[in-house]
């Protein structure tokens, strides 16, 4: 018997029973015989079950020319509007789990002062590229990791912070949202996007969604379990939905085509992207449902 495989298995959150879910396909379809994901019957979150051995995150896809470079900053910026709108001007921002740097460059270029958290190397050395155009000391990029925020903040509280992406890899979910909510100026705003595990794509692909990712994602998400992990942290919810750059297309798009997921196959990766894109109306379709493939929560520090 693989330990965790079989019986019910305790929540690592919460430590109550599981419900067995599904037993996932990596990203190349391939189904995971000793992974499953489950369900904590407590606080709702699912998790991957045995924890996965790579929990960092996976390598953004940064444009490498300069029409794509334009197209991806302005879909980034009309992503960011309502969570720009929130903060005030010169705000000091964190992007926590920045990746190549795209957003923290957008959000520079809106006025902000932003600093730039991520753990990876390679991904760091393509973030300080990313900044090469803008004025010295626009964006401070630092290696570090989402516990590390305090002592890269060192004494000073962020207006807002960015976790695009990232909560679903955090060894620990909990401690991550805590060691946000303690650099957040109060009433500072916090903004995470997360796949959505009841979205209209989670359910029509079942254990081929691109969103379980079992060898990196080890939380997995709905819009009540996203509200109860953010209001443990101390953080009040004030809007939740499925939304993203272009109703969110990827997801849908390598599910379906897992072997042109650029982050899987960069030799294919244009006809990743053009596969994306002509799937935009369906995404944007199954978004207004509410049913979209990302969850993007809006939450604020409340004071003490």
């Amino acid at each position: 018997m693989v330990a965790g495989v079989s019986g019910e298995t305790p929540c690592p959150r919460c430590a109550a029973g599981s419900r067995f879910l599904l037993r996932p396909r990596d990203r190349m379809g391939e189904v995971l015989a000793v992974v499953r994901v489950c369900r904590s019957r407590a606080c709702g979150v699912g998790f991957t079950d045995p924890a996965p051995f790579r929990l960092a995150a996976a390598p953004a896809a940064a444009p490498g020319r300069e029409v794509e470079d334009r197209l991806a900053a302005r879909v980034v910026a009309a992503g960011l509007r309502r969570f720009m709108g929130r903060l005030p001007a010169r705000g000091l921002v964190v992007d926590a789990g920045a990746g190549s740097g795209l957003r923290a460059r957008v959000l520079a270029e809106h006025g902000f002062r932003v600093v730039a958290v991520e753990p990876d190397p390679v991904e760091e050395a393509r973030a300080h590229a990313m900044m090469a155009a803008l004025p010295p000391g626009a964006v401070e990029v630092v290696r570090a990791g989402v516990s590390d925020l305090p002592a890269v903040l060192a004494g000073r509280r962020a207006d807002g912070v960015l976790l695009w992406h990232v909560l679903e890899h955090l060894h620990d979910i909990d401690a991550g949202l805590g060691s946000i909510a303690s650099v957040l100026a109060p009433g500072g705003v916090l903004q995470v996007a997360v796949p959505n595990r009841a979205s209209a794509e989670a359910r029509a692909f079942g254990p081929r969604w691109h969103g379980w990712e079992p060898a990196r994602h080890r939380w997995h998400l709905d819009g009540e379990s996203l509200r109860i992990v953010l209001g443990a942290a101390g953080l009040a919810v004030e809007d939740l939905g499925t939304r993203g750059g272009w109703g969110y297309p990827s997801g849908l798009a390598f599910s379906m085509a897992p072997g042109l997921d650029p982050q899987v196959n960069p030799r294919r990766a244009l006809a990743g992207r053009a596969l994306a894109a002509a799937l935009v109306p369906v995404a944007a379709a199954a978004r207004l449902t509410g049913r979209g493939g990302q969850l993007v929560a809006t939450a604020r520090s409340v004071p003490g």
